[in-house]
């Protein structure tokens, strides 16, 4: 599924950086908000437009990907400048303002399906370089959550996850 991810990305000219293990899609703040802003830019609301309904038609092409996903996750993340209380919740109405974007003004045929798994958070400036105000750290992610591990390693184009997550469940 993370191949196809990548795959449907470069084939349709989406520019996002996507983790090949996790298949975390990393959106920056640039493309979508202002500095400082959880209002949608219109580059961003083009950008969603064309990326949601590739995304969501990978999650669902095939049963087996649909069965598996459990949870669709939007995050909102925020560089170290200012508070972390500020930056936490400009996190979660940066997801929140994503979500309604994608859910109320965009048109694509699995709409209904991955509304069903979606869930939008605000994690701030949880994992944001914290010695210097790092604008890479301003971003959107959409994580997939699955039910099992053994769908991540049966469709995991590195083994290596796969390998960590076994050896933490022994160590357990």
């Amino acid at each position: 599924m993370i191949g196809e991810i990548v795959g449907q990305m470069k084939k349709n000219n989406i520019n996002v950086k996507v983790n090949p293990e996790t298949g975390d899609v990393s959106i920056q703040e640039s493309i979508l908000f202002s500095q400082g802003s959880a209002e949608l830019k219109p580059k961003g609301k083009a950008f969603l437009k064309k990326f949601i309904p590739i995304y969501s038609g990978v999650i669902f092409s095939k049963p087996e990907f649909a069965t598996e996903v459990s949870r669709v996750v939007v995050e909102g993340h925020t560089s170290s400048e200012g508070s972390e209380e500020v930056n936490l919740q400009l996190s979660l109405k940066r997801s929140a303002s994503v979500a309604k974007y994608i859910f109320s003004q965009i048109n694509y045929s699995t709409k209904n399906k991955l509304q069903q798994k979606f869930l939008a958070a605000g994690r701030g400036e949880i994992e944001a370089d914290k010695t210097r105000n790092n604008p890479a750290d301003r971003k959107v992610i959409f994580r997939l959550q699955f039910r099992s591990d053994e769908f991540i390693e049966k469709y995991s184009k590195d083994s290596t996850l796969s390998e960590k997550r076994i050896y933490l469940k022994q160590k357990q």
